[in-house]
């Protein structure tokens, strides 16, 4: 295994180190595009140079709203390297949830597509930049934003002046400087930007690089959106970390991602339940060649027995090469890893122990270590947390109990042999598919409907995402609705994967004493009158 980049504390650290040892070998792959080591390093400087000549400061922000390409991850390296944040923007997000977001953290420059899968976005892009009084510049990934520079040709333009600037921002930067910043809504729908530095980015990629046995054959597929953990820490640094490549894909596709695994050997699959059961509905899975993939790691949900069996077969067998984990956006990526040779049942119903360097807790309701078998909530502790919420201390420091340990507000308890099993979210959070949804976001968009009085939204299983979302609506008088409408309502201002998958019009909703809806009385509904 390699490990040589475990004495880097600086993320670009991990380019120059392997740029300098196989400087010909393939790194980044992005359809036809196939960047070596050597050219990355070029990439990421290129790219540095340009953030210091547009003005990025140290301490600054860059936003990119992209898919999963070769420019994400050197962008996010450059970033680091003149001691920027970086922030990933899902271009599945609305106008409004791109502007709440840019207006948070405040870039310098935004790298935007214009276009993503038929969808406009340069309206929005162009919008949300003149509304926002840090932005500086906007680079067009795909030529399709209005008025921008191309990214590659503002880039690659030559900047030798820049090069002494560049080797002093570089030299400021320490283990500490913020790095990543990746947004997820709280309880309250208003989305928390979580800072992550040099270090705990880092932190994170070497444990996984060790747990999972990484190296430079490691062959990892990225297709989740690059505001998602996953891709930036899970699969992107901690692949790079070993000396590996990362593949891109602008979406999950399925069948195109099989193709994938088949044609460029993908030897890690790291991916959530419903992916795996997606691409099992495809023909293509029955004539896929796993044999080069040494390990199926899944988390945000448990798989279920079906999966774990064709995932067995898959693996030949061989019960070592399937891994469930646990993980969050807090904690840097994953932090709890079953262990090789655990049986179906463990990889099924837990999550877990704590990786290597890390731990885990389960308190009670008093502040106590919970019981074996008692749930009460995660804690973690360990060099891969983030730093804080930007500009919100209070929240941070609200999160942190004494002695650094962070709140996950996840449920769960612990067996006797130091396993977890998660069994729910201390707030009404739900993941679909692998997304996380909080249902207060989706409330608030529902009542802004003029025809809607109150809303609740809760998540129920699901056998294809894991939950799904069921909106309760209840009207105004005199109104009436369908779903149809109310899903094109949230469509609007709702990235797809928020939207509800059933809509349920109610005349009144069970309260609770302190005059809340009952949501638990909700659950227990049968009979329900269903219009979408």
């Amino acid at each position: 295994m390699a490990l040589g980049c475990c004495s880097s504390d600086r993320l670009w650290q991990i380019v120059d180190y392997w740029a300098e040892r196989r400087p010909e070998a393939e790194a980044l792959v992005a359809g036809g595009e196939r960047l070596s080591w050597g050219r990355f390093r070029d990439w990421v400087d290129a790219i540095a140079k340009a953030y210091l000549e547009i003005g990025v400061p140290a301490g600054g922000c860059v936003a990119m709203l992209s898919s999963a390409r070769n420019e994400f991850l050197p962008a996010f390296f450059a970033a680091g390297k003149v001691g920027a944040k970086w922030v990933g923007l899902s271009p599945k997000f609305t106008r409004d949830e791109i502007a709440q977001i840019v207006s948070d953290c405040s870039p310098e420059v935004i790298l935007a597509l214009g276009e993503y899968q038929g969808r406009d976005l340069d309206g929005a892009v162009r919008d949300v930049a003149a509304q926002t009084r840090s932005v500086r510049k906007v680079l067009a990934l795909d030529g399709a934003v209005k008025g921008a520079d191309s990214f590659r040709e503002f880039v690659f333009r030559s900047r030798p002046l820049c090069e002494g600037e560049l080797a002093r921002r570089a030299a400021c930067v320490r283990p500490e400087t913020p790095a990543l910043l990746m947004y997820t809504s709280g309880s309250t729908g208003r989305p928390k930007g979580v800072v992550h530095t040099h270090a705990s980015v880092l932190a994170s990629a070497s444990v996984e690089t060790a747990v999972l046995g990484l190296d430079e054959d490691t062959r990892m597929l990225v297709h989740f959106p690059i505001n998602h953990v996953a891709s930036v820490v899970e699969i992107g640094v901690s692949a790079l970390y070993a000396g590996g490549t990362v593949f891109h894909m602008p979406h999950f596709d399925a069948a195109a991602s099989l193709e994938l695994v088949d044609r460029e050997g993908i030897t890690v699959m790291g991916q959530v339940p419903t992916m795996y059961l997606m691409q099992m509905a495809c023909p293509r899975f029955s004539t896929t060649d796993f044999s080069r993939v040494r390990r199926f790691v899944w988390s945000g949900a448990n798989a279920s027995d079906s999966l774990a069996a064709a995932l067995l077969e898959c693996a030949g067998g061989d019960v070592g090469r399937l891994t469930a984990a646990y993980g969050s956006t807090e904690g840097g990526g994953l932090i709890a890893y079953t262990r090789p040779g655990d049986d179906v049942e463990t990889l099924t119903r837990t999550a877990g122990v704590a990786a290597p360097g890390y731990q885990l807790r389960v308190v009670g309701e008093g502040g106590e270590d919970a019981a074996c078998g008692e749930v009460g909530e995660v804690w973690l502790r360990g060099p891969m947390l983030f730093k804080e919420y930007l500009n919100m201390p209070e929240v941070t420091a609200a999160r942190f109990a004494e002695g650094g340990w962070y709140r996950t507000e996840d449920l769960g308890w612990l067996d006797e042999r130091g396993y977890v099993r998660l069994v729910g979210r201390r707030s009404e959070m739900f993941k679909t598919g692998g997304e996380n949804v909080y249902p207060r976001e989706v409330e608030e968009v529902l009542e802004r409907h003029p025809a809607v009085a109150a809303a609740a939204v809760i998540g129920v299983p699901d056998p294809l995402y894991g939950e799904a979302g069921r909106a309760f609506v209840a009207l105004r008088s005199g109104m009436t609705l369908d779903g149809e409408t109310l899903r094109d309502h949230c469509s609007r201002h709702l990235a797809n994967y928020k939207v509800p998958k059933r809509f349920v019009v109610r005349d009144a909703f069970p309260m609770l004493p302190t005059a809340k809806i009952d949501k638990n009385a909700l659950r227990r509904l049968e009979d329900l009158e269903t219009v979408g």
